[in-house]
C-alpha cells in the first residue's frame, strides 16, 4: 500500500559547479536507498539553483540519479554522454572582440598610467585593461543545448507548464540584482534556457540574455533557495549543499605547520576557501532565518563533512573529477545517513514517509567487502536492478522486498526502547 501523503515535500538543490553537480547525484542516490514507497523523483517541489538547477531540470521531469549517473559515465543507451565542448563551449565571439580591441585598450591605459604616473598604481592599469576582456570564459549556450537536447532524446517536456511536478530555478538579473524565479510567472522561458541562466557563473560563463534582460548565477543572490520552497507550500525540505569549507582543525592527517595553511597552498586555496564560507555562511543564515519563521518546517541538510579534503581538493568545474566525486558523495552520504538513521527516521516519520537501512547497509557492506573497488562502487550507483525494482512494484521479487521493509518497521515500532 502507498503511504498517504500528509504534507507537501520539496527537494533544494544548492549550486556547486560541476563536481557540486555530480556530487548531487551521488547523494540523491543515496538518498534513494533509504525510501520505501516512494522514490527521489516523487517530491512536490524541486528548487534548483546553478549546478543545482540542471539536476532538479531532470528530477522534475521524472529522470532518476541512476540515469543521470549512467550519463555522466557514457552508458546510457538513449542520451548522450556529457561533453566537455558542450559546458565549456568557448565564447568565441566575444575573444573576436576582445581581439580587436585589446590593442588601442592598452595603449590608452598606457597613455593615461604615464600621464597618471604619480597617481596610479599597478592595479589601476591592470584593472583599466579589463574593459576589453570578454564578459566570459565560456557561452553558456553549450549547456542549455545539452539539456535541450537531453530532454528531448528522452521524449520530456521543456517547458514548466508542462511538468507535473513545481520546477523553480533560480536566477540573478545582472541589471538590479534582484532574484528571478523562473517557473513561476515566467512559464514561456524554456527550462534548458533557465538552467543556463542559473548556472552563469560570472566571468566564467558570459551572462545569459532573457528577454531584455541579462542574467547570471543564481548563487548570488544565495546558494540555497529554502524560501520558495515553503512559499509554495512545503512542510518538509531536503536540501543538499556541495559546498562546505575544509575544516583545517578537525584534520587529522600528519603535516607539517607550514603545508597545513591556506597560504602555503597558493591563491588557489585561499580562493576556493573563501568561496565556501560565503556561500555556507549565508545558507547558514537563511536557514537560520527560515526556521525562526516557520519553526514548524521540517528541514533536513545533506552536505559534505566539514574534514572531507577530497571535496575540498577538486576545484568546482573540474570535469575530469566528475565521476570520482559522484562516486564519493554516494559513499559518504550512504555511510552518514547509516549512522545517523534514527534521526532521519523521525523526521520523515512526522510527514509520513516510511524509510527502511536495509539497503543501505547491504550496499556499504558490498562496497567494504570490495575494498571501495570503483567498479562496484559504480555498478551499485548505476543499480539497474535497483530501477526496475522500484518501477515494477506488483513483481514478487518487489513486493517480497516491500514486505521486509515494512517488517522491518513493524519490528522497530515494537522493539523496547
Amino acid at each position: 500500500m502507498a503511504r498517504k501523503q500528509t504534507s507537501k515535500t520539496a527537494l533544494v538543490l544548492a549550486g556547486g559547479g560541476l563536481t557540486g553537480a555530480v556530487y548531487e547525484i551521488g547523494a540523491l542516490r543515496a538518498i534513494d536507498d533509504l525510501l520505501i514507497s516512494q522514490s527521489i523523483n516523487d517530491f512536490d517541489i524541486y528548487v534548483g539553483t546553478s549546478a543545482g538547477a540542471l539536476v532538479a531540470a531532470f528530477l522534475a521531469n521524472g529522470v532518476s540519479p541512476e540515469t543521470m549517473y549512467q550519463v555522466i559515465d557514457g552508458r546510457h543507451a538513449r542520451l548522450t554522454r556529457v561533453d566537455r565542448g558542450q559546458i565549456f563551449k568557448l565564447n568565441w565571439f566575444d575573444y573576436a572582440r576582445w581581439g580587436i580591441r585589446l590593442p588601442a585598450k592598452v595603449l590608452s591605459a598606457w597613455f593615461d598610467y604615464l600621464f597618471h604616473f604619480g597617481d596610479m598604481t599597478l592595479v589601476d592599469l591592470l584593472w583599466s585593461l579589463t574593459d576589453a576582456l570578454p564578459a566570459g570564459l565560456y557561452d553558456s549556450s553549450g549547456l542549455e543545448k545539452f539539456v535541450r537536447e537531453g530532454l528531448r532524446q528522452l521524449g520530456l517536456p521543456n517547458q514548466f507548464a508542462e511538468l507535473d511536478k513545481k520546477l523553480l530555478i533560480s536566477a540573478t538579473a545582472l541589471d538590479n540584482g534582484e532574484r528571478e524565479v523562473f517557473g513561476v510567472g515566467y512559464l514561456e522561458t524554456t527550462i534548458s534556457k533557465a538552467v543556463a541562466a542559473s548556472a552563469a557563473f560570472p566571468l566564467f560563463y558570459k551572462p545569459v540574455q532573457i528577454g531584455d534582460r541579462e542574467y547570471i548565477d543564481g548563487g548570488a543572490r544565495g546558494n540555497a533557495s529554502i524560501d520558495l520552497a515553503i512559499e509554495h507550500g512545503a512542510r518538509l525540505i531536503v536540501c543538499i549543499n556541495p559546498l562546505v569549507p575544509f575544516d583545517h582543525q578537525m584534520d587529522t592527517k600528519p603535516s607539517s605547520e607550514a603545508s597545513h595553511s591556506f597560504s602555503s597552498q597558493g591563491p588557489q586555496s585561499i580562493a576556493s576557501q573563501t568561496f565556501r564560507i560565503m556561500l555556507h555562511a549565508g545558507l547558514q543564515y537563511h536557514i537560520k532565518q527560515v526556521k525562526r519563521a516557520h519553526p514548524d518546517i521540517d528541514i533536513i541538510l545533506i552536505e559534505p563533512s566539514p574534514e572531507d579534503y577530497q571535496m575540498f581538493s577538486y576545484n568546482i568545474m573540474k570535469y575530469s573529477a566528475r565521476l570520482t566525486v559522484a562516486q564519493h558523495g554516494f559513499e559518504t552520504i550512504t555511510l552518514r545517513m547509516a549512522e545517523d538513521y534514527p534521526s532521519y527516521k523521525e523526521t520523515l516519520a512526522r510527514h509520513g514517509i516510511p524509510i527502511s537501512r536495509r539497503l543501505v547497509i547491504e550496499e556499504l557492506e558490498q562496497i567494504a567487502r570490495s575494498g571501495h573497488n570503483p567498479r562496484v562502487v559504480r555498478r551499485i550507483l548505476e543499480a539497474t536492478n535497483h530501477d526496475a525494482k522500484k518501477r515494477q512494484r506488483n513483481k514478487p521479487i518487489s513486493l517480497l522486498n516491500r514486505s521486509l521493509d515494512e517488517l522491518e518497521i513493524a519490528l522497530e515500532k515494537i522493539a523496547p526502547a
